[in-house]
């Protein structure tokens, strides 16, 4: 009598669960490139796992895996590919500021920044993924803005009274615009960052840095 071979059991991922084949990361890539792409081009009603599966070039299926919904890919795809911009700290508000606003309107003028343009937009379509944005990213980024202003101030650079929070909302509306509305070269854009800073500061009664930096050259 043949005693009965026992199942084999399936093995196991690392949190516990069953696994296949394993999942392809460079599938992951290509879509959330796509998905931003996707987004910035043709917004909220033409974004769907099947346009960004096509734009792709992968498989449908391969989404669902993957994704509970469009919101959850959307959410992914900005927290993946929107750049961190480091804080800088030059030891005077006319170079911090310049370092900052290059790097927003570098952000701005990519697929992640006309993608974040369209979001706000949007914003009431797209509640769910606007709220992660913004509390994920676009807060962040204007808190750096906010928190060199301040360091500017207490350095006696920028007048007492002065409300930080507009200024970091002109800063940033102004790149906004610059960025998404132009096709400039990189001299050209370190022009009008210069000229948009030069402006604020003279708005805030910044005081001249004496520690030389590019705006001195």
């Amino acid at each position: 009598m043949t005693t009965p071979r026992k199942a084999m059991a399936a093995p196991k991922s690392g949190n516990g669960g069953s696994v296949g084949r394993p999942r392809d990361g460079s599938i992951r890539r290509k879509v959330i490139h796509a998905a931003i792409d996707c987004y910035a081009e043709r917004g909220w009603s033409g974004f769907s796992f099947e346009s960004v599966s096509s734009r792709a070039a992968v498989a449908r299926n391969a989404l669902y895996l993957r994704w509970s919904g469009r919101e959850e890919l959307l959410i992914d795809a900005f927290r993946e590919l929107t750049p961190a911009i480091a804080p800088p700290d030059r030891g005077n508000i006319r170079d911090d500021l310049t370092d900052l606003a290059l790097a927003y309107h570098q952000v701005m003028s990519g697929a992640p920044g006309r993608a974040g343009m369209r979001l706000f937009i949007e914003q009431e379509a797209v509640a769910e993924v606007f709220q992660a944005v913004s509390a994920e990213i676009s807060a962040n980024r204007e808190l750096l803005i906010l928190e060199t202003l301040r360091r500017a101030q207490s350095r006696g650079e920028v007048r007492s009274e002065a409300d930080l929070n507009v200024v970091t909302e002109l800063l940033v509306g102004a790149l906004m615009l610059d960025a998404l509305g132009h096709d400039k070269t990189s001299h050209q854009v370190r022009g009008t960052v210069a000229k948009t800073v030069e402006t604020l500061l003279t708005g805030l009664g910044a005081q001249p840095s004496m520690g030389g930096g590019e705006s001195q050259r």
